[in-house]
């Protein structure tokens, strides 16, 4: 039997990766997080080598290693991009926290988010308390995200 490797969905969004590399088509997809809660599935170690040879879902943070075992460090070491890895797979719980923090901190978190959908995410995650956050850390997050501040939310 094959070893098993749980990976996650931080984002609130779904993900969905067509498997056929041993010549049969398994479909996986995760929903999204779901009140801060990530979903997680259990796939086959052969999944994730092929997820971390043929795509770059590890790198831009899409699908999170959950477990810290054997496997994950193996697999962890084989991330080209661990770097935007790490800066780009944040739990909600993690946003938040980042977010009702310190701004200097805030400030120096968000530079280190590269990823688009990551950046997507955050901006999802501060919505749900808007009226809890300064004005200096809206005008931050919008500038951040390169837009006008009136129109963060919409």
């Amino acid at each position: 039997m094959s070893e098993k490797v749980k990976l996650a969905r931080y984002r609130n969004t779904s993900y969905f990766v067509r498997y056929d590399a041993d010549g049969s088509n398994r479909q996986y997809s995760w929903n999204g997080s779901k009140n801060g809660k990530p979903e997680i599935k259990e796939v086959p170690r052969e999944v994730v080598d092929w997820l971390q040879m043929s795509t770059i879902c590890f790198d831009k943070g899409e699908l999170v290693l959950v477990e810290d075992n054997e496997i994950t460090k193996e697999v962890k070491d084989g991330i080209v991009e661990h770097e935007t890895y790490e800066n780009n797979t944040h739990t909600q719980e993690e946003i938040e926290k980042l977010l009702k923090g310190n701004i200097n901190k805030m400030k120096a978190e968000l530079k280190k988010i590269t990823v688009d959908s990551e950046k997507q995410f955050v901006i999802e995650v501060a919505s749900t308390f808007k009226d809890e956050l300064t004005k200096g850390k809206l005008d931050a997050l919008a500038d951040w995200m390169k837009i006008d501040p009136s129109i963060l939310f919409d």
